[in-house]
C-alpha cells in the first residue's frame, strides 16, 4: 500500500512538472470547487458508546430484562451447548472504530495564489464491533470455566463541516509543488444507525425501539424512531502538498486533523480524529464562477 502509495505520489509530481507554464501563477480572485476523497480515522475515545455496559445509553441488561428475549437466549444455549444458567463475564475491551470511506466537496475562494478560504463538507459511514463473554454454568467438561464469546456491533454516520484559512508557500524556483497549511474550526453531526449484539444465531438490538411497553412477542408491537447523537464541534487543521496541474485545476494530498467533541452520551469529549485525502480542485475559469 505504502509503495503504490508512492509510486502515486511520484507520477503526480512528474507529471505537474511537464505541464507546467510560468503563466499558471496569475491566480485571480474567485471561487474554487474541490472534490474528495480519503479514508478516515476516528478517535476511540467515543468507541465506548457501543461496548453495551449498564451504564450506557444502548446496553445489554435492556436485552437481558426481557423476559421474552432472555427465554429466547437460554433456549439457544441449551441447544448449542446445553447449557441455561449464564451471565455476562467481560464487556468489550477493544471496542473502535474501523477506518471508512470519506468523501465530500469543498468551496474555496482565492484571495491570491496562496491565500484562500475554504469550507469543506465530507461525510462517512463508521462500523464497530467487539465481542463479550457469557459465561454459562456448570462448565463444560475439562473446564473450570466455559466462555461464550458473543459479537457486538454499532454503525454511525458522521458529518463533518470544516470552516478554514489555506495558506500556500511558493518554491522561490516557480515548482508547480507547493505546501500548505489550513487553520480552521470544525463543526460535526453523528447519527447512531444500529446498535446490536449477536448470540449464536440470535440478534438483539441494544436500541429502545418499544418504548416504555418493551418487546411482547405476536402482539404487534410498535417500533419507534429512535435518533441519538447530535452535534459536536472542534479544531480543524491540515497539511499537505498541492500540484498544480494546469491553470484548470490542480490536486492535493494533505492529511486533516480534528480535535473534536462527538456528541454521543456520555462520551462528549474531544477525541483526535485524522483523514489522509486525496483531493481535485477546479479553477474558477473551468466552473465560470469568478
Amino acid at each position: 500500500m505504502h509503495r503504490l502509495f508512492f509510486v502515486f505520489f511520484m507520477l503526480i509530481v512528474l507529471v505537474a512538472e511537464a505541464q507546467w507554464d510560468d503563466d499558471t501563477t496569475k491566480y485571480t480572485k474567485g471561487w474554487n470547487l474541490g472534490i474528495n476523497a480519503g479514508v478516515y480515522f476516528a478517535s476511540k475515545n467515543h468507541a465506548g458508546y457501543y461496548d453495551g455496559r449498564p451504564s450506557n445509553e444502548n446496553n445489554i441488561d435492556y436485552v437481558f430484562s426481557n423476559i421474552y428475549w432472555y427465554q429466547d437466549i437460554k433456549n439457544e444455549l441449551m441447544e448449542e451447548v446445553s447449557r441455561d444458567n449464564f451471565w455476562i463475564a467481560e464487556y468489550p475491551l477493544g471496542m473502535h472504530y474501523n477506518p471508512s470511506l470519506y468523501a465530500g466537496f469543498s468551496a474555496r475562494y482565492h484571495f491570491s495564489a496562496d491565500f484562500s478560504i475554504n469550507a469543506h463538507f465530507n461525510f462517512t459511514k463508521l462500523n464497530l464491533a467487539d465481542a463479550f463473554n457469557l459465561e454459562v454454568d456448570p462448565p463444560l467438561p475439562g473446564s473450570v470455566h466455559t466462555y461464550i464469546p458473543c459479537s457486538i456491533t454499532g454503525v454511525e454516520s458522521r458529518s463533518n463541516i470544516d470552516f478554514s484559512m489555506l495558506f500556500a508557500f511558493p518554491n522561490k524556483n516557480g515548482s508547480p509543488i507547493k505546501p500548505f497549511v489550513e487553520l480552521g474550526f470544525n463543526l460535526n453531526s453523528v447519527n447512531v444507525k444500529q446498535s446490536q449484539i449477536q448470540i449464536f444465531d440470535l440478534v438483539f438490538n441494544l436500541r429502545n425501539v418499544y418504548g416504555d411497553d418493551g418487546y411482547i412477542p405476536n402482539t404487534g408491537t410498535t417500533e419507534y424512531t429512535v435518533k441519538q447523537g447530535g452535534v459536536g464541534f472542534g479544531l480543524f487543521s491540515a497539511a499537505g502538498v498541492r500540484f498544480e496541474m494546469s491553470r484548470e485545476f490542480s490536486i492535493e494530498l494533505c492529511v486533516q486533523l480534528y480535535y473534536s467533541t462527538i456528541h454521543l452520551t456520555r462520551y462528549t469529549g474531544f477525541g483526535l480524529h485524522y483523514a489522509p485525502i486525496l483531493r481535485l480542485v477546479l479553477s474558477p475559469s473551468m466552473i465560470n464562477l469568478g
